[in-house]
């Protein structure tokens, strides 16, 4: 970013991060002064340290620095879309309440949460509170001696010390002039500071990303497994109660028409006529099913052309809204694998639901981790009441989400709406989403 583009953008985000900047002066002289002060830290001698009663205020010190903490990383959330790392919380003893509450002196994320609220952030708070002030000084010092001079009718800057009256007026002007000029810079400045400061403290370790994305994976792999054998077993009843019949079908025809050629040709001429017909069902059923593999609008214009050609065959009106950047690439699983979803929600929608209409959204999302997503939604507005279970479709969609590291989530009240949002980390993808406006 240019220095000029900067500047427009520190003037289009001040209001936001001087609200954040004026509740950041308010904290610094109530919260953030009076904690520190009642743990008395810098009065503690190394007696008072191993006191029982200022072990226990350390310990209540630890919960109250997480608080303020968490509080602190929602104020920025609100002034810096840039997102922090959420934080593992996760009680290191499991064994009883006690255990559980005893653990936070075991996470040194609540110690890093007590360095930032009793030591970092007031120190940062000071400095940038403390700029913010030389500049409102400097703004309002030249409206300060003219309203003396107003009031009182005297000098508080006497002009033959600056050279002259005129001398007076510049500096007045320029000492303005430069705080109006420099106000955005100090208001974006002091909002990165203190963004890189909660990134620095606030935010999660990258082991723990890690060892989120392994336990993500293992159980990404058991769906995989399990989604292989849910398709296996889907194609294989497919072809039993599809194809498989109408050739059967289709050879009693031809045996019963062999036998009958002699002794009524008319007959075998009509056996033979639907035995033509099963065997051109038989084909259809067959295409047909072939495209639960890879359809070939699919293969041939992508992801979005085949959605539109989905949602216009549904026996129901769908509606479909994507919003996808320029330029971003799928894999070709995750495409055939989008589509099949997609397809199976519209199915048991158009079959069980009893909707009179629904919705396809695909777009990107990026959660505060800072992981971009594929997001694909089907809603529809019928009776509700659709739930996972064991050996059905949406189960099986579940365990094809989880192959591709994602996962399936429905909402489906009774009286409706239902709502399934499936997403999938652009890491799987391959994906290279385009910069956010």
């Amino acid at each position: 970013m240019s220095a000029g583009a900067f500047y427009r953008e520190a003037w289009r985000r001040s209001p936001r991060d001087f609200g954040y900047m004026a509740l950041t002066a308010v904290l610094l002289c109530t919260l953030y002064f009076a904690f520190p002060a009642v743990l008395g830290i810098g009065g503690l001698g190394s007696r008072d340290v191993f006191n029982p009663f200022t072990l226990l205020l350390f310990f209540v010190a630890l919960f109250v620095a997480r608080w303020l903490g968490q509080f602190e990383k929602l104020r920025m959330s609100w002034a810096e879309p840039r997102p922090i790392r959420p934080v593992d919380w996760t009680p290191r003893w499991q064994q009883n309440w006690w255990t559980r509450t005893g653990s936070a002196v075991a996470n040194p994320h609540y110690w890093l949460y007590l360095l930032h609220a009793v030591v970092v952030y007031p120190m940062a708070a000071v400095v940038t509170v403390g700029a913010g002030l030389l500049l409102a000084v400097g703004f309002l010092w030249p409206v300060a001696v003219v309203l003396a001079y107003v009031v009182l009718g005297q000098y508080v800057l006497d002009p033959n010390q600056i050279g002259s009256i005129a001398g007076l007026v510049f500096l007045a002007l320029l000492s303005m002039a430069a705080s109006v000029v420099l106000f955005p810079l100090w208001l974006r400045g002091s909002v990165l500071a203190h963004y890189w400061i909660d990134h620095g403290l606030l935010g999660g370790f990258r082991a723990e990303v890690l060892e989120q994305r392994v336990a993500g994976l293992q159980a990404s792999r058991a769906g995989a497994v399990t989604a292989e054998g849910q398709a296996l077993r889907q194609i294989e009843r497919d072809l039993h109660d599809g194809p498989q019949q109408r050739l059967v079908r289709l050879r009693m025809d031809l045996a019963s028409a062999e036998r009958s050629f002699e002794k009524d040709p008319e007959r075998a001429k009509r056996l033979i006529s639907e035995a033509s017909g099963h065997a051109q069902d038989a084909l259809d059923e067959l295409r047909a099913l072939s495209r639960g593999f890879a359809p070939p609008i699919l293969l041939d214009r992508g992801l979005v052309a085949a959605l539109e050609a989905l949602c216009s065959r549904s026996p129901i009106p769908v509606g479909l809204d994507v919003r996808l950047p320029d330029g971003l690439e799928l894999g070709s699983e995750v495409q055939r694998n989008v589509y099949f979803t997609v397809s199976e929600l519209l199915t048991n929608t158009a079959k069980h639901a009893g909707a009179s209409a629904a919705g396809v959204y695909l777009g990107l999302l990026v959660d505060p981790s800072g992981t971009w997503f594929l997001t694909v939604s089907v809603t529809d507005d019928g009776h509700g009441g659709a739930s996972p279970r064991e050996g059905h479709g949406i189960e099986g969609l579940m365990g094809r989400m989880r192959a591709l590291d994602g996962e399936l989530t429905v909402s489906s009240p009774p009286g409706g709406p239902t709502e399934a949002t499936a997403r999938i980390p652009l890491g799987a993808l391959n994906g290279v989403p385009t910069p956010r406006a």
